[in-house]
């Protein structure tokens, strides 16, 4: 189990039925959206610069009654989320739960 503490913006949850590719295929996902400082770039033919943030996504498990968990926060915020590898791909982490800091 790992953490990881930032300024949480909002959290997203949806579910539906997607007729891109034809046959209709049920969908489902949950995400955490939190804000990181803005980062230029820069290469040989780019120059983009920022100020302010910029706002990251991580994936969260998808389950109804921590998505409710995070209606009692008022956003933004700082949260330490806690953080289990994912079982549909165990290289990238999910958001299992979280904490006030």
């Amino acid at each position: 189990m790992a953490n990881l503490t930032v300024f949480v913006s909002g959290v997203t949850k949806g579910s539906g039925i997607s007729k891109k590719s034809g046959t209709p295929k049920p969908y489902s996902f949950a995400n955490v959206d939190y804000l990181i400082p803005a980062k230029n770039f820069q290469n040989d033919d780019n120059d983009i610069r920022k100020l302010g943030m910029e706002v990251k996504s991580i994936s969260m498990k998808d389950d109804m009654n921590l998505f409710a968990q995070f209606g009692s926060v008022s956003f933004p915020c700082q949260l330490n989320l806690i953080l289990e590898a994912n079982p549909e791909n165990p290289s990238q982490n999910i958001v299992v739960d979280f904490a006030d800091v």
